[in-house]
């Protein structure tokens, strides 16, 4: 899984892979940031499943989706 400066990156691919693990803290950002220090989120959730995060990605995939915590589940 990888992590940058922001957090935990949510790309469409991992959470495919993800689809019933839980994810907290969740935050879109503008796409071109400038400065990282100074990026405030666009959108933010406390806790959703992955395929949740899916959904809210389409029709907004110019984000970059971070979360802080990955819990995986444990149901395959």
């Amino acid at each position: 899984m990888r992590r940058d400066e922001l957090g935990i990156c949510l790309s469409h691919e991992m959470l495919v892979d993800n689809l019933d693990s839980t994810f907290t803290c969740i935050r879109a950002y503008k796409a071109v940031a400038n400065d990282i220090d100074d990026l405030p989120p666009l959108l933010a959730y406390p806790q959703m499943k992955g395929k949740d995060v899916l959904l809210s990605m389409k029709g907004r995939r110019k984000l970059m989706w971070r979360a802080d915590f990955f819990c995986p589940s444990f149901h395959k």
